[in-house]
């Protein structure tokens, strides 16, 4: 009896202790935003297939502050998305995490209590200064293009291959030398599968060797293993598709209606692939809505092709993301859609610029560059 009694008291004194130092992953994230509008912060999972889970929510009002909680199971990569699509990218296992920032460069908040977040922070300064060049440099060729200047342009391409070659060691190996399972398959999410083919096999093959025993390690594999499995389908358009007509679509709206990409004949249209689930898509969408009315009665519209799952979270994006053109469509096949396959997307967002007779003219238009693009050619 006395034994019984003792293990009694034992085991309820291990779960005082465990609720007492928050075990189980159970963490804290709270800070103050300087200069931020009244809004609402949303504790976002982002899971290694690309399933957003939602956690926690706070209203921010005048002082800035915010406080959210929420319970890793196992170390992951979240995020505190707010208003207007603004993100602070966080790798969380457990324990109280403390953000101190202005909402004019949330891109440089300081963190406190998680060092995996700190290492997540320092390659996404390595990765934004990177786009940055990258796309000072297509200003550069585009405009050594319009002028026909063949023997400096070829330098200038020259430059940009180093440019890309650089990027992508840098990529490589703090996915290949981080000691946060998260960050590490993070990075390697960065990169292109068809190009970065053999590092991402040896990548993979590497994880399980390197973080032992975790669950996540098996996620990104059978992850990994679906996407390989979609690049190797016979692609309709090539890597070097720029000068070719855009291949036909036919695929349903929300209400059911089937469009084709031809119908859009005669303007210039943005052929954009997204989805509600993909936050760098979310994050880009201000973009596109920016290009779209700016340019809609200039002859320019888009064709929007999602590849989500699931359609109330795709009308709720739409909705949410102010994507006003009418042009909404998708099979709701994920990554098995027709029309991912047909251009061999193999990572969103992606999209191609598409002429008044249906010439592909260019691809992959983000941030500025789009608007850049648009004006040269809608003036």
């Amino acid at each position: 009896m006395r034994s019984k009694l003792l293990l009694l008291l034992f085991i309820a004194f291990c779960f005082i202790e465990s609720c007492k130092i928050g075990g189980n992953g159970k963490f804290t994230v709270s800070g103050t935003i300087q200069n931020i509008p009244p809004c609402t912060v949303v504790l976002e999972e982002l899971g290694v297939n690309d399933v957003i889970t939602e956690l926690d929510s706070d209203k921010i009002e005048g002082d800035g502050k915010f406080d959210l909680s929420g319970n890793a199971p196992e170390p992951g990569i979240y995020r505190l998305h707010f208003s207007h699509n603004k993100f602070i990218m966080l790798s969380i296992d457990k324990g109280d995490i403390k953000i101190n920032a202005d909402w004019s460069a949330l891109e440089r908040s300081q963190i406190t209590g998680s060092a995996a977040t700190v290492s997540l922070q320092q390659f996404l300064t390595g990765v934004r200064s990177n786009m940055r060049d990258f796309n000072t440099m297509n200003i550069v060729l585009d405009t050594l293009q319009a002028k026909g200047n063949d023997s400096v342009l070829a330098l200038a391409k020259a430059d940009m291959k180093r440019m890309q070659e650089k990027f992508t060691k840098f990529v490589e190996n703090y996915a290949d030398t981080t000691t946060y399972l998260p960050n590490a398959i993070f990075a390697a999410r960065v990169l292109n599968v068809r190009a970065e083919r053999d590092f991402l096999n040896a990548f993979t093959q590497s994880l399980s060797r390197r973080f032992p025993n975790q669950p996540k390690v098996k996620d990104f594999e059978s992850f990994y293993a679906q996407v390989l499995g979609g690049s190797k389908q016979k692609t309709v358009v090539p890597q070097g598709m720029i000068g070719g007509i855009a291949p036909e679509l036919k695929l349903p709206e929300v209400n059911g209606a089937v469009v084709g990409l031809s119908s859009l004949r005669g303007k210039y249209v943005l052929l954009d692939f997204w989805a509600s689930w993909c936050g760098p898509c979310r994050a880009e969408n201000p973009n596109v809505v920016s290009a779209y009315n700016k340019y809609k009665d200039k002859n320019f519209t888009i064709y929007s092709v999602s590849l989500d799952n699931n359609k109330d979270n795709w009308e709720k994006a739409i909705k949410d993301d102010n994507l006003s053109w009418p042009t909404q469509v998708s099979d709701l096949a994920g990554w098995n859609s027709a029309a991912a396959k047909t251009y061999n997307i193999e990572s969103i967002p992606s999209n191609f610029l598409i002429d008044p007779s249906g010439k592909i003219i260019a691809r992959d238009l983000r941030g500025d560059l789009l608007d850049q693009k648009l004006s040269s050619i809608l003036k």
